[in-house]
């Protein structure tokens, strides 16, 4: 009996002790604060991920959309996530002063936002104060809708990588495409898609730890 008693005792006890060890573990990211824009048809995993893995290392995570505050986007998938702010209730200084960095996720999503002239003007003023804009699988396609103030794309002179179906459209735009998993130029971080969403969060964690 004593023996049954002692083995309760450990088993009730080990979760304890786990919990408290992942609730004391140092946050990387503590204080930081991202936009993570989204619409319909996001890609589930490249927006639910980043958002969660980001929250983990203690930053401040904001959901950003096209349309009015509260409004619940649904993934690919049917995944979905309530929006925090609308882009035309902020303006570009205040991103750029408010937060450090802007993620992209991909799926469908981005083809509304690149449509979308305040969500192609914060890109480019993100990237311009040198925030970390962090763009995954269809994601990219805003560094090649997104203009600098010389007209130019903002995948001009970068390397960057994307999936596959938007290769052409990064090098009309002036960009060095690369078949890696995750490119760091710059501010600028992509990735090609969800298998390669460990190598792009643990560079936008790096970057923004910096």
């Amino acid at each position: 009996a004593e023996v049954a008693k002692a083995a309760r005792q450990r088993v009730e006890t080990a979760p304890r002790t786990r919990s408290m060890a992942a609730t004391s573990r140092p946050k990387l990211l503590a204080g930081r604060k991202v936009l993570l824009l989204a619409d319909f048809q996001f890609e589930d995993l490249e927006l639910m991920y980043p958002k969660m893995r980001l929250e983990e290392e203690g930053a401040e995570v904001s959901v950003m959309g096209a349309h009015p505050a509260g409004i619940k986007y649904t993934g690919k998938y049917g995944y979905p996530v309530k929006s925090d702010l609308c882009v035309d209730n902020m303006s570009t200084t205040d991103a750029v002063a408010s937060y450090d960095a802007l993620l992209i996720p991909g799926g469908f999503a981005p083809d509304y936002m690149r449509r979308n002239q305040a969500m192609l003007d914060l890109t480019v003023a993100m990237a311009g104060a040198g925030r970390v804009v962090a763009s995954i699988c269809h994601g990219p396609w805003m560094l090649c809708s997104a203009r600098r103030t010389d007209g130019s794309p903002l995948a001009k002179g970068i390397r960057a990588t994307c999936f596959s179906a938007c290769k052409d459209d990064l090098i009309n735009a002036g960009a060095t495409y690369v078949d890696e998993p995750a490119v760091v130029d710059g501010p600028f971080i992509t990735a090609r898609t969800p298998a390669d969403l460990t190598p792009f969060l643990h560079a936008i964690i790096d970057e923004m730890a910096k």
